[in-house]
């Protein structure tokens, strides 16, 4: 998610977004620390510009990662030996979009959303890992 955030004044404490942080600066070498507020701002991931009308979007793509796997076979040292292997695994994604935005992302996608079939989404099973001996 797009966020930044703006010093406002102490006296918009309490209003929706507003947060109280500290502030610090070296004087002189001394640090002085002091309470300041902010207001958190989110805002389209695509168009920083676009702070209104959000829709966060979330969606899988696939990607190759590398696992580690027993080969079956023993290293001279007795301990398993592995190799590396690529499997497909969905990687799971969100952005949030303004209302063009997510026209746009929905007019992309709009070929692939008419092909597509539902599903639950996949259990993934944890990557091996090397045993320590």
């Amino acid at each position: 998610m797009g966020t930044k955030f703006i010093e406002v004044d102490a006296s918009r404490k309490g209003e929706p977004g507003v947060e109280e942080g500290v502030k610090t600066i070296e004087v002189g070498g001394q640090t002085i620390t002091a309470p300041i507020y902010v207001q958190r701002i989110d805002f389209d991931d695509l168009d920083p510009e676009v702070t209104e009308g959000l829709t966060t979007v979330k969606f899988a793509v696939t990607v190759t990662e590398e696992i580690e796997e027993l080969t079956g076979e023993v290293d001279e040292d007795g301990s398993p030996r592995t190799e590396l292997k690529e499997v497909q695994v969905p990687k799971w994604l969100e952005v949030d979009l303004g209302k063009e935005s997510l026209e746009q992302y929905e007019k992309v996608m709009a070929p692939f959303f008419a092909a597509a079939r539902e599903t639950e989404a996949p259990v993934v099973p944890a990557p091996r890992k090397r045993r320590k001996k």
